[in-house]
């Protein structure tokens, strides 16, 4: 585009006016005069005649002076106003500062021959994310969770529950997942049980190995709990409108997991909505605040992100992009590439707002 184009675009788009809208969302209005559209009609015509199928002509061979006759001037009119905002839009944009996301809806409101076209153009945009001024306070605050301890009852039950998974599983006659089975009925708590469930040298290893596996995992649920509760505390006193655009995106991906999770137990998602009796529209009203929490907190994390440098570091990123393709090998690199820096970013943030102290 030459710098005369790129001043004439620039020239229309400050003519606009921008009015900002609850949500997060802005409405757009103004006209493309039609000075500027006439170098765009040839090109639309053409555009037009390309598709048209008239008796006596193969697609893409109808000769432009019919295809003006078949279609109209306003037809003509319409498709050079697309062509010319697809440039236009950009401009609009940087001209108001506008840090717009996802698509925009456009309206066409004037359109009539040899004079302006009136547009009206709403679009969501990336709201202003105003973290309390001692979010760092807010985090540190947050206290750890107790210590809890694992008893030797634990430890006994954990044993008991493996042999009865490991009965149930071996068992000559199929056995109900929630049926009971008596003592006399599981294996014998004996060193040979111990080496046939992995790499053990016998009844005191697999003990003291649970044990320990019980420790890590009551220690990683403590520590869970109070992330939580560090983004609950956050969320809470960070003011950012939601554009729904974000919202819509987390439900999708809610919804999706479900659709999953039905198909690996056997069954159609039709089929689960009509045992629960529910339509598809109920559930994503049903999971409207969970998405909005979620898209808020994504939010947050990548302000904190941005404010604090923090990134994911590109080895990371290459290991578990190898691993992603060997499973998914037809997943499109450049999403796949974003999900995963978003996660490892995300997890690098969370990590820190844990390791705050209070001052």
């Amino acid at each position: 585009m030459s710098e005369t184009k790129e001043q004439s675009f620039a020239a229309v788009a400050k003519t606009f006016t921008v009015e900002k809208k609850p949500g997060s969302e802005v409405e757009i209005s103004g006209e493309i005069p039609y000075e500027a559209l006439e170098s765009f009609e040839k090109a639309a015509l053409k555009n037009i005649a390309g598709e048209l199928e008239l008796p006596g002509f193969r697609r893409g061979h109808v000769p432009e002076d019919l295809a003006l006759k078949q279609v109209g001037e306003l037809e003509v009119l319409q498709e050079a106003a697309n062509m010319y905002l697809r440039e236009l839009y950009p401009a609009i944009l940087e001209a108001h500062e506008i840090d717009a996301v996802g698509r925009p809806e456009i309206h066409i409101t004037k359109l009539a021959s040899k004079n302006p076209v009136g547009l009206h153009i709403h679009t969501s945009v990336y709201p202003v994310i105003a973290l309390p001024k001692n979010w760092k306070d807010v985090a540190a605050k947050v206290p750890a969770e107790p210590t809890v301890d694992v008893t030797d009852k634990d430890v006994e039950e954990a044993l008991t529950s493996i042999r009865r998974a490991h009965a149930k599983a071996n068992a000559q006659v199929p056995v109900a997942p929630d049926a009971e089975l008596k003592d006399e009925e599981l294996p014998p708590l004996d060193d040979a049980f111990a080496k046939s469930l992995g790499d053990f040298l016998g009844v005191t290893d697999l003990t003291e190995k649970l044990r320990a596996n019980m420790v890590l995992e009551k220690g990683q649920q403590a520590r869970d709990k109070r992330r939580g509760k560090i983004i609950d505390a956050l969320l809470e006193k960070t003011e950012v409108e939601v554009p729904k655009i974000f919202v819509d995106s987390e439900l999708e991906k809610i919804i999706g997991q479900m659709k999953d999770d039905v198909a690996r137990f056997g069954l159609t998602f039709e089929g689960y909505l009509s045992q629960v009796g529910k339509t598809e529209e109920a559930l994503k009203e049903e999971f409207t605040e969970q998405a909005k929490k979620r898209a808020k907190l994504q939010m947050v994390l990548n302000k904190i992100a941005a404010d604090e440098k923090i990134d994911a570091e590109k080895a990371d990123v290459d290991e578990e992009m190898k691993h992603a393709l060997e499973h998914f090998p037809e997943a499109k690199q450049d999403l796949l590439r974003i999900h995963i820096e978003t996660v490892l970013r995300n997890e690098q943030v969370l990590k820190m707002l844990e390791q705050l102290e209070t001052k």
